[in-house]
């Protein structure tokens, strides 16, 4: 029995190899586990987060910065061009919002004739055909305020308030008051600065009656509101204007000034641009009759100099109404306003030769062939609706050269994404079905 006790108490029990590992209570493994859930959690939440804070980053940062145009490396926003685009639309709202109530608003807004209203309007009805519009407008903005730059030309604060004053129609030193009434205003046709492809004769006058609205009622004439009136109701007309334009467009009172801003030093610019505009210019007078072909406008002139009359085949053949209606008679018009090709036919043909297609360059030409007689040149003094056509494409003539010397380029993917929609026809109280879609 001795022997068998001392074999068990002999020695302890060796221990067991160490393998390396850390024995933890069960407490303490599951602690480590929700630590380590824990921990991807965290991770996952800041996952979401950073890809949250890149969306926000991307479509409040970067998306409305990039440019849609760029004018000489100058970049116009996408930011820029939405607010700009939705102001333009609050003021063709108001221009077109008086006409849409007349009598007259489907005759007024469907017909070019009686000026911009039928562009106006279908750019509130078709978005992108006013965004492109805007886009156009701020391009040129960009122009001129470059080109003033580079020659140290601005505007003043108080010529700001010029441009402001003469929107709102207030004049800030009024003359001797005297009896007046509120204006009716008249639309009559305007003709526009740019020539058409195919030149038309000017319409004889006619007894037919213009239509007209009143924006205001009248009623019997009173006496001119003395100095304080006049910008108290200017004032309240100005602080109304702003608050609706915001309303509606998101423009604010400081965005609204920079705009008159904008109208102040294009007007100083165009005036330096034009220069001095004579009164007593160059003029032309033709006889014109336009061909489907330059076949059949060879086979005209072979009849033309055979002795038959010019104002039969005119009215017979012609492919412009125009010319049918008159023998192809076309009064003295300005240098430039046909176009390029015809214009320097007119210009440099022989006065009673007969000119065919050749001499224009008009071989097959998209609007057809003319046959062309010059009936004389002269100076002769001009109307002021043609010196604002002179000026007006002078104008337009430097703009169009600027944006070639500044590189313009236009990502027209991307302005339209960024066209604005309101304010609505609705909103302006303009109904969507004056004329035909």
């Amino acid at each position: 029995m001795s022997k068998s006790r001392e074999k068990t108490t002999a020695q302890p029990t060796p221990p067991k190899p160490d393998d390396g590992r850390v024995y933890k209570s069960r407490a303490e493994r599951e602690a480590e586990v929700a630590r380590w859930v824990m921990l991807g959690i965290g991770a996952l939440v800041a996952l979401i987060g950073l890809i949250l804070f890149v969306a926000v980053l991307v479509d409040g940062v970067i998306r409305p910065n990039q440019p849609v145009a760029s004018v000489k490396g100058e970049g116009i926003s996408a930011r820029e061009f939405n607010r700009r685009n939705s102001f333009e639309r609050y003021l063709a709202g108001i221009q077109i919002a008086p006409i849409a109530q007349s009598q007259f608003a489907s005759q007024i807004l469907s017909n070019p004739q009686y000026g911009p209203y039928a562009d106006l309007y279908n750019g509130l009805r078709f978005p992108t055909s006013g965004g492109q519009q805007t886009i156009a407008t701020m391009v040129e903005a960009k122009i001129i305020a470059q080109y003033a730059r580079e020659n140290n030309i601005s505007v003043t604060e108080a010529e700001i308030d010029a441009e402001i004053f003469k929107y709102f129609s207030f004049d800030p030193n009024p003359s001797t008051a005297t009896p007046t009434t509120e204006p009716t205003l008249t639309l009559t046709p305007l003709v526009s600065p740019t020539p058409t492809e195919t030149p038309t004769p000017s319409p004889e006058p006619s007894a037919t009656a213009t239509p007209t609205f009143t924006p205001f009622p009248t009623g019997i004439p009173t006496a001119t509101p003395g100095a304080t009136e006049q910008f108290t109701t200017f004032d309240d007309n100005r602080k109304n204007y702003i608050k609706e334009a915001t309303a509606l467009s998101g423009y604010g009172e400081a965005e609204i000034r920079t705009y008159f801003a904008e109208q102040a030093l294009r007007e100083k610019v165009r005036k330096i641009i034009i220069g001095e505009t004579a009164m007593i210019q160059p003029q032309v007078q033709i006889r014109h009759i336009l061909l489907k072909s330059k076949e059949e406008a060879e086979d005209v002139l072979k009849a033309l100099q055979a002795g038959e009359p010019f104002a039969a085949l005119a009215a017979a053949l012609s492919q412009d109404p125009g010319s049918q209606n008159t023998g192809g008679f076309y009064d003295w018009t300005l240098k430039g306003q046909y176009v390029p090709g015809f214009d320097e036919a007119v210009w440099n043909g022989e006065i009673g030769a007969l000119l065919g297609p050749s001499a224009t360059g008009a071989n097959g030409a998209q609007y057809g062939s003319p046959v062309i007689q010059v009936l004389g040149r002269e100076e002769r003094p001009i109307t002021e609706s043609q010196k604002g056509q002179i000026e007006d494409k002078k104008f337009q003539d430097w703009l169009t050269a600027q944006r070639t010397e500044r590189g313009v380029t236009q990502d027209d993917i991307l302005w339209r994404t960024w066209v604005a929609s309101r304010p609505t026809l609705e909103e302006m109280g303009i109904p969507s079905n004056l004329v035909g879609q």
